[in-house]
Parts: structure tokens; sequence; C-alpha cells
């Protein structure tokens, strides 16, 4: 009942309990992301031994888990490239067969068309959706470490009195977590998405967001904080290449388009 260490845990000798000495670790539930929960807390934990305070060893964990994950980034950006190239064979092929209704079976013979282009130009839909589908586990992680690590009760870090509750007014993290996403969504290029709604999602999926974490641990605000922060560098960085200048070539090309 109530907090429990792991350091304490693991220095009670428990025999005959599974055949192990020391088996009370269990009672600290991680729940459903604990195989990735516990090693990231374990992690920081040793970070702290070299950086002690608790929210700099969180923003250099944070640093570090971000720049692991910046092929898939890369990837991320090369997929959407691609699937920018083939969007007018695709919206040719939707033409084609725009006058048959969807219960129709020549409409399978439309996926089928589409699904042999995707094939041919080594096109996979879901290659941009890959880095956030990788990133959500961390963030899962981090919610249930501050709420079951002990260690992270009260931990102070610049204005902030404790991590592993919610930061009091004015909500400065959460604040920043909002401006930083509304950033990193304008200067990434998005494949397929009207300019409109391109518009309406680079508002309203950072309000939301923010709506939901306000009220979460600052020590989960500190860290997709400084996730979005290292993603406007990487970003700034990425549009400069040639890749990501002929991504905003193509989306600005489309864009007039459209306007005529």
């Amino acid at each position: 009942v109530g907090p429990k260490s792991l350091g304490v845990l693991e220095k009670i000798p428990v025999p005959g309990l599974s055949g192990a000495d020391n088996d009370l670790n269990g009672l600290v539930d991680f729940g459903w992301w604990g195989i990735i929960a516990k090693p990231l807390f374990v992690w920081l934990k040793w970070t702290y031994r070299y950086v002690p305070n608790w929210g700099w060893a969180i923003v250099i964990q944070t640093l570090i888990i971000s720049i692991a994950l910046l092929p898939l980034r890369i990837t991320q950006m090369k997929s959407m490239l691609k699937m920018q190239r083939v969007a007018p064979q695709i919206k040719s092929i939707q033409e084609k067969y725009k006058k048959y209704s969807l219960r129709d079976p020549r409409k399978a013979a439309m996926n089928e068309e589409i699904s042999a282009l995707y094939k041919k130009e080594g096109v996979n839909p879901a290659g941009g959706c890959l880095p956030m589908l990788i990133q959500m586990p961390f963030l899962f992680a981090y919610y249930r470490m501050l709420g079951n690590a002990l260690d992270l009760r009260h931990a102070h870090w610049l204005w902030i009195h404790d991590l592993s509750s919610a930061e009091p007014f004015p909500y400065i993290l959460p604040v920043i977590m909002i401006i930083s996403m509304v950033l990193v969504q304008r200067m990434t290029p998005q494949a397929g998405m009207d300019p409109s709604q391109q518009r309406m999602m680079n508002v309203m999926m950072p309000l939301m967001m923010g709506f939901i974490f306000f009220r979460l641990a600052a020590g989960l605000n500190l860290y997709y904080s400084v996730v979005n922060v290292i993603g406007i560098a990487q970003q700034a960085v990425m549009n400069k290449t040639a890749l990501g200048r002929e991504m905003r070539e193509m989306l600005a090309k489309r864009a007039r388009k459209k306007e005529k």
C-alpha cells in the first residue's frame, strides 16, 4: 500500500517467493508498458547518478531517444515524398472508378490498381505514421513511470517543484508544449492533406493535446516539450536538405494549382 521504491524492494529478502531471494519488484506496477517503463526508469536513475537533478536527467534521456529515432524521421520524409510523387497517378485511378458505388465489385479493382502502383514505386502508405507509432509507447511509458516511481516525488527542476504532479498556474510547460507542437506541425511537410484541413490540424491538434496534458505530470510535459523542441531543430535541418527542398517545392506547387 502506498508509494514503493525499487531500490528498497530489491534489498528485502523474501525466501520461497517464486524461488527467488528478492522478488518484490513486481509490487511496483508499471502497467501494460512496464516492458518499456521500467528500463526507462532504471536508465533515468543511472543518469541521475551523474546529473543529480531529475529534470535534467529527463532532458538528457529525451535527447538521446530523439537522436536514436532520427533515422525514422528521415524514413518518414522519404515515404511522404514518394506518396507525393504517386499522388497524381492515384487521383487518376480514383477518377476512373468514381462512377461506381462503394458496393460495386469493380471498386475492388481500383484498390488492386493502387496497391500495384504502391508496390511498383516502393511506397508504404503507413510509412509516414511509423515515427509517431514508435514514439507513443515512450509517451505512455513515461506516464506510467512518473505515476509509480517514488524517486520523482517532489523532484525539483528550475521553476517546477514536483515533476510527478501537474504544474500549477501559469502552466508554462503545457504552453511550451503547445507552441512547440504548432511549430513542428507547420515545419513538417504533410503529404496528401488539403491546405485548409492542414491549417486546421496545425492548430486544433496542439490545442487538444495541450488540453489533455495540462493536468498531467510536469515530468511528462517536460519530456514531450523537449521532444518537440528537438523535433523543431531536426526538421529545420532536414528542410534544408535536397530531400526536404524537393518535398516543400512539390507541396507548394500543388497548393498553387488548387488555388487556381
